[in-house]
């Protein structure tokens, strides 16, 4: 039976705008992983009618797919699949690749005029694990490996974001404070967890896998006490309870995958720990202190601009974190599997 305090955090999430196709996954996948399965199906239908929390995009492709944030809509692949939604999956996908726009051999995030070339770490978990459900492993894990060859620091932590349409040479700021060119700790957790949700239908390879475990050998060198901060390697930054969730999920379901040892699982268990101790309302189900972002410097202010609570990005990743590690879930009994490409 689906665990109430889960329903209770998802419940929370969806009493927030979510005007993003991203927030709108990491709810959607939580509810999948913890069984919430009516929640999701209510969820999808009223997304494929239009209707709901959900608001149309100003250029809508069909009922998923949508400009100018076109990977970011296109995080609802994977949901549909795993709901069911096989044949709206398959309606999706081939208008998702049409429309699909790349700069230095990675797909670009949004195609709004503003952000010609931009790079998102985000688009790790919004494309990836769709394309890898749908068949299109090959092409995933490129994707994947890509965004870390343009994102990844030298010790393998990731960046928010990149103009890769400018040589390095030839940008106006040096490339870690550009926008938000630091070591944002919700652009590691994007990764990870789209690391891992791709790796649970596609084989990963040995240049991926390298990469993943050096983010997360990084990482963990860095958790404070269960937490990790909005800017991870910055000891000044602030507390971001919604990058430390998303971390935790990479570190557990990357165990549960085989992919990294049970030290990782144990770091997960540490960083669920720490945010429902410090920054967890029970009553309600929300989760505080999250970095609002994006494209903010993170720097170490306690101003509360910075921060929000409830965001759907957190509280979608606390229910599936929650999941793996109070609940007795293991994605590997899920048995999710990859359809056929068409």
């Amino acid at each position: 039976m689906p665990e109430t305090i889960v329903r209770k955090i998802l419940e929370r999430g969806l009493r927030e705008p979510i005007d993003t196709g991203g927030k709108h996954a990491a709810m959607l996948n939580g509810m999948h992983l913890s069984g919430h399965t009516a929640m999701l199906d209510e969820q999808l239908r009223h997304t494929l009618a239009g209707t709901g929390n959900i608001p149309r995009s100003k250029h809508p492709l069909g009922r998923i797919v949508a400009h100018p944030n076109i990977s970011d809509s296109m995080s609802r692949i994977r949901p549909l699949v795993l709901a069911g939604y096989e044949e709206e999956a398959r309606e999706a996908l081939p208008i998702y690749l049409k429309e699909r726009v790349e700069v230095a051999g990675a797909p670009v995030f949004s195609t709004a005029p503003s952000t010609p070339g931009w790079i998102f770490a985000d688009t790790a978990y919004m494309v990836p694990p769709s394309l890898a459900i749908m068949g299109e492993g090959g092409r995933a894990i490129s994707d994947l490996v890509r965004t870390y060859e343009l994102l990844a620091t030298p010790t393998g932590l990731i960046r928010h974001v990149l103009n890769a349409a400018v040589p390095e040479e030839d940008s106006y700021c040096k490339i870690d404070v550009w926008i938000d060119g630091t070591a944002w700790g919700r652009a590691n957790g994007w990764w990870l967890a789209g690391v891992v949700d791709t790796v649970e239908v596609v084989p990963p390879g040995d240049k991926l896998l390298a990469m993943f475990r050096k983010s997360c050998e990084s990482l963990l060198a860095l958790q404070e006490d269960g937490f990790w901060r909005a800017t991870v390697d910055d000891a000044y930054s602030l507390i971001d309870s919604s990058a430390t969730v998303m971390i935790g999920y990479g570190f557990v379901k990357g165990w549960q995958l085989g992919l990294l040892e049970k030290t990782y699982e144990e770091a997960g268990v540490r960083a669920l720990e720490y945010v429902l101790r410090h920054h967890f309302d029970l009553r309600d189900g929300t989760l505080h202190h999250q970095q609002k972002g994006p494209l903010i410097v993170n720097v170490g202010s306690p101003n509360p601009r910075y921060l929000s609570s409830a965001n759907p990005y957190g509280q979608g990743f606390l229910a599936s974190l929650y999941s793996l590690v109070a609940a007795d879930v293991n994605v590997r009994d899920m048995n999710v599997r990859a359809l056929k490409a068409a």
